[in-house]
């Protein structure tokens, strides 16, 4: 790269604009050689470039944020990154899409048009934002509300438990549909909110939440804390009763230096796993496991079934209420979240 078009990559986190290039000398000619699939520059969306050997290490993820900051820099009018683009942005928790898409919201009359990979909203309204670093996004509970609309209940109940498990108050989003109440789908966004938890630290925490509440069973709550012989208080995913739902991923037995959150060897991770399960059970609990797989088409009609049999062997067993001590010890002890969202990385715009 020539040193006249460094200054510009450097401030756009690596991607730069046909315009920017043609402005530091290079000719259309040098552009179309340079973008061919061996050149040096790869096309991060029509028009916009980054180096190939910047892109290549990047994940899924960080190659979509280069997508959405290459849709704001094209953009002929002032617009911020909003629904999936913001969520990625802001690092809520999110269902994948049914079609990975950039999103941008504008000011105007209210309307949506996808073109390339790009759906650009408009809306009338003045929004709440967020800035990290150079970007613009909609509010944490403008976004969720805004997944909500667009791709529906469940995709919404995740997104808005994400946003309220990293501290956002419910008033937000009260305050959100409030202003948003004629836009369409908005009944999507209020379902989805009314049946959100702040207690779910992730994605599969809040998909076993939903499929528990549709067994019927009985009252649902999250991070029940128990205390265990010697003194170790534990926080339990989800209780109804005095059976418990532990939901159970990949990631806790991958390594970080592969994208999971071990920091042990599977074996050991497991063996930890059954030793504070028979822990938990001796305290007067039965218990359940939760996987992905539970929560989707037929695996899903499945494991309704499974945990509703192991939920009634559980109230034959202990009863249907635990016992006061016990009630008493996890109203006195509330799970608090070490990651909270007011970080010195992330603060209000406007």
């Amino acid at each position: 790269m020539r040193p006249s078009l460094v200054p510009a990559a450097d401030r756009q986190h690596g991607i730069f604009s046909r315009s920017q290039a043609l402005g530091a000398g290079y000719t259309e000619r040098e552009i179309k050689a340079l973008t061919r699939p061996d050149g040096e520059w790869a096309v991060v969306r029509m028009g916009v470039y980054c180096q190939r050997d910047f892109l290549e290490p990047l994940d899924a993820r960080a190659r979509w944020l280069l997508k959405d900051r290459a849709a704001v820099l094209s953009s002929r009018r002032p617009a911020v990154l909003s629904h999936d683009s913001a969520a990625r942005l802001l690092q809520l928790d999110t269902l994948d899409p049914p079609s990975a898409a950039s999103h941008l919201t504008l000011h105007g009359l209210r309307g949506t048009r996808t073109n390339s990979g790009l759906t650009r909203h408009r809306d009338l309204q003045p929004l709440c934002v967020e800035r990290v670093d150079d970007l613009v996004a909609t509010s944490y509970a403008r976004t969720a509300i805004d997944i909500a609309r667009w791709h529906g209940y469940r995709h919404g109940l995740v997104a808005i438990d994400s946003a309220r498990w990293l501290g956002v108050p419910e008033a937000d989003f009260a305050a959100e549909l409030d202003r948003m109440r004629h836009h369409p789908h908005i009944a999507r966004a209020h379902a989805a909110l009314a049946d959100s938890d702040d207690g779910a630290e992730s994605v599969l925490e809040s998909l076993g939440r939903e499929l528990v509440a549709s067994l019927g069973i009985g009252e649902v709550q999250t991070q029940f804390a128990i205390r265990l012989t010697g003194g170790r208080v534990v926080w339990c995913d989800i209780r109804v009763g005095c059976h418990l739902f532990e939901c159970e991923g990949m990631l806790k037995l991958i390594p970080a230096d592969r994208g999971g959150v071990a920091s042990e060897t599977p074996e050991a991770v497991v063996w930890k796993q059954q030793a504070r399960r028979t822990d938990i059970c001796s305290e007067g609990f039965g218990m359940s496991r939760i996987v992905w797989a539970d929560c989707f088409g037929s695996g899903r009609d499945r494991a309704r079934e499974r945990l509703r049999k192991e939920y009634e062997v559980t109230e034959a067993r202990f009863g249907r209420t635990p016992a006061p001590h016990l009630l008493e010890f996890a109203e006195a002890n509330p799970r608090r979240p070490t990651s909270r969202l007011w970080t010195p990385g992330i603060g209000r715009a406007a």
